[in-house]
């Protein structure tokens, strides 16, 4: 298993981020492409500010962290799929 650091849930271990694969079983090509995705709502965020936003952009806020803070999806497709919604 390669090297990680995933921080995104409350299954770190001790409390600290997981450095040798996930206690929760992600890999970390996953945990990588989560911190993109975070990446890419904050790059929304900073965008929409001071803005009226439609509808679509909370949408896209609260798929986008339901997707990082949790451990519900390992799907690396999906999450490329949500960083190029986003």
């Amino acid at each position: 298993m390669s090297n990680m650091f995933c921080f995104q849930c409350e299954q770190t271990a001790g409390g600290k981020g997981c450095t040798m694969g996930g206690v929760c079983g992600k890999k970390a090509p996953t945990a990588n492409l989560q911190d993109e995705l975070t990446g890419a709502l904050v790059g929304l965020a900073r965008a929409a500010r001071g803005r009226e936003v439609g509808e679509e952009v909370y949408e896209a806020v609260a798929a986008g962290l339901f997707t990082t803070i949790t451990n519900v999806n390992f799907d690396d497709e999906a999450i490329r799929r949500q960083i190029e919604e986003t």
